[in-house]
């Protein structure tokens, strides 16, 4: 944006836009630029929020034992009334963010404490995770009216820690963590048409993804290599999300669903290229759920619909979907002869390391050439901990892993400024 702006004058001499031009091109700029003072006191308004809602809960609760009930239901309230008329004011007076956000969460921790405290005062009983899912419940339309950044993380976070505790305490599944979610969704789409490279965007990118992949252990069974593939689906599922063009144009960096899913493909593709994956307690090798199997062909189909109809991935031959596609055959065969699972799991991410690795190379890539590489000796030194080699033979082989990463990179950068000097 610098640049640009400075070679306005240069434009203007040389009569190629006009003046007028030019003072629409500043101004818009200038429109778009969020001042960093602002973004820093967002950011510590924020920060002081939660130590002083932290620091009243603590205050509270050292002298409980010490008041009345009716003062206890005061004292429970009153955080409650006071931070509804901060942030009522700070709506009203329509403050920038800077005030929003803090006012926001110190709601957000006084409904939790409210909640919490009247609970313990008149002895309602719940568990932690129906506690949750009412603290979150009341708290989502806050996120709505105040347009709050924070909020919406702390969403995201407070709804993952409710499917978990749910789980744990009911072993049931926590269907309201959709209802979450899905509620979250709409806020999550305005905030990228807004603000598509926003950190704060770029945060979401990484949170959702996050959360969905610890939820979905907690609607799973305990067939934990029927798991496996319903993972393996999810993951397909959110790299297609994350080759669609509003997000693609992120950096790696800032696209948490290719992130988040290329490491989750990679980890569960050496995990079931370990004969011990298939070994141990071979009789759940059938261990198929009637419950799961949905949520598999559901995510499946939806990352083959985003493949074939939005992003043309297939024709691209996208070697991370392709894995995903080809790994549901893998897995069947799994279930009849786990040997020859084991060899067809390696070639497939022996495959998939080559396919990135001469990608790179056709594309001067350093980095996605390095990261085929990385997934070559990922599966290399996997297979030190499941196979009878002796350590001369090991180390022999960490040699030439360390000098192929060296060569490779050598030629790269070679053939590259070959290129450049031929151009």
């Amino acid at each position: 944006m610098k640049t640009i702006l400075k070679e306005l004058p240069e434009l203007v001499v040389n009569d190629i836009i006009t003046s007028d031009t030019a003072q629409r091109i500043e101004a818009y700029y200038a429109s778009k630029k969020v001042p960093r003072e602002n973004n820093l006191l967002t950011i510590f308004g924020v920060i002081g929020a939660v130590l002083t809602g932290l620091g009243i809960i603590l205050i509270f609760a050292h002298n409980w034992d010490t008041f009345p009930k009716s003062i206890k239901t005061m004292l429970a309230l009153l955080p409650l009334i006071a931070f509804q008329g901060l942030t009522a004011y700070t709506i009203i007076a329509k403050k920038e963010a800077r005030w929003k956000e803090p006012a926001g969460v110190l709601l957000f921790f006084a409904v939790g404490a409210s909640i919490a405290l009247v609970a313990q005062i008149y002895n309602i009983p719940g568990n932690l995770g129906s506690y949750l899912c009412t603290w979150t419940l009341l708290c989502l339309p806050l996120i709505y009216i105040l347009r709050s950044n924070a909020l919406a993380l702390l969403h995201i976070v407070f709804s993952t820690w409710y499917a978990c505790e749910w789980s744990s305490e009911t072993n049931g599944r926590p269907w309201m963590y959709l209802f979450f979610i899905a509620a979250f969704i709409p806020f999550y789409i305005e905030r990228h048409r807004s603000q598509p490279v926003s950190g704060i965007t770029a945060f979401l990118n990484l949170a959702l993804p996050v959360s969905g992949a610890i939820a979905l252990a907690m609607f799973l069974d305990d067939a934990y290599k029927f798991n496996a593939a319903i993972y393996v689906a999810f993951f397909g599922m959110l790299y297609s999300i994350g080759q669609l063009a509003a997000i693609k144009q992120h950096s790696l960096r800032s696209n948490g669903f290719t992130f988040v899913s290329q490491l989750g493909i990679l980890i569960l593709l050496l995990i079931t290229s370990s004969k011990i994956f298939w070994e141990v307690d071979s009789g759940m090798r059938a261990s198929f759920s009637i419950n799961t199997l949905p949520a598999g062909v559901a995510f499946f189909a939806i990352s083959l619909y985003i493949a074939i109809v939005r992003t043309n991935a297939l024709r691209r031959f996208d070697p991370f979907l392709i894995a995903t596609i080809i790994f549901p055959a893998i897995y069947v065969v799994g279930l009849i002869e786990p040997l020859f699972t084991t060899v067809l799991a390696n070639l497939l991410v022996l495959g998939l390391g080559t396919v990135i690795i001469r990608k790179g190379a056709l594309q001067f890539n350093l980095p996605v050439l390095n990261f085929g590489l990385v997934i070559v000796s990922a599966l290399i030194i996997c297979r030190f901990f499941d196979t009878d080699m002796s350590f001369a033979i090991r180390g022999l082989l960490f040699v030439v892993v360390g000098a192929g990463f060296f060569f490779a990179n050598y030629l790269l950068i070679r053939k590259k400024k070959d290129h450049e000097i031929t151009k």
